[in-house]
């Protein structure tokens, strides 16, 4: 599979394609350079012939809900998170690219109560902070072009990424993720495309496994097969 990835410069990222890359063609992408030995365009997703040959060959997009870098204003992150999604997914349709992987964010729940049993029917309740309206933009913005455009989309939202090994005696986060298990389940969503296309747009939630975890991740072990190896078990 030919895939493309969004931000390469993040963690995430790397992991993803350092995941990704002995079995798939990896394009990697991002507004600022990179040093790779994968193949890698430096880009701003603009609305021009530039974002069409990014994605030109490519089965699958992996894209990450943009998250502010040092010294951005909350209007460039906006900007990232509407306008140049927009551009991302339109050239992505016009190139019959197969499938649009965006990775957005659990918080998008924070508001409902800690004892409800928040699944990926429930309605979103975005707020007004950037990092959590931006997502909530982004996911919208991808929900009306796998109902408008010939485009499969699914979205996973994730935990707060972290390094079990690096968590060390913090406070227990309900919402924890290891970059290494959100590798897993992106590889994962990517491998269960065909199964996902029962329908055209779907919403797969992704953190621990912990029996402290805040959401339940029981669509993501049926339909994936995802199965958390850091689950944080030894934070207080």
């Amino acid at each position: 599979m030919r895939i493309l990835i969004t931000g390469a410069t993040t963690s995430l990222a790397q992991i993803l394609a350092a995941t990704l890359r002995d079995t798939h063609q990896v394009r990697l992408t991002d507004h600022d350079a990179l040093s790779t030995d994968l193949a890698f365009v430096e880009s701003e997703l603009g609305h021009d012939e530039s974002t069409d040959s990014l994605v030109k060959d490519i089965d699958a997009i992996v894209h990450q809900a943009y998250v502010p870098r040092p010294g951005e204003d909350e209007t460039t992150w906006l900007d990232r998170n509407s306008r140049c999604i927009y551009n991302l997914l339109l050239a992505a349709s016009e190139a019959a690219v197969e499938h649009f992987v965006l990775l957005s964010t659990l918080d998008l729940f924070a508001p409902y109560d800690a004892d409800m049993a928040v699944s990926e029917t429930w309605k979103p309740l975005p707020s007004c902070e950037p990092t959590n309206l931006g997502a909530h933009l982004a996911e919208f913005t991808a929900s009306e072009f796998s109902h408008s455009h010939a485009l499969q989309v699914t979205i996973a939202r994730l935990g707060h990424l972290a390094r079990e090994a690096e968590t060390g005696q913090e406070p227990y986060d309900p919402i924890w993720l290891d970059e290494r298990d959100a590798a897993q389940a992106v590889g994962q969503i990517l491998e269960k495309g065909a199964a996902l296309r029962a329908s055209r747009y779907s919403v797969v939630h992704i953190q621990s496994d912990s029996a402290r975890a805040r959401f339940t991740i029981g669509k993501a072990k049926s339909l994936l097969g995802f199965s958390p190896q850091y689950n944080f078990e030894i934070n207080p």
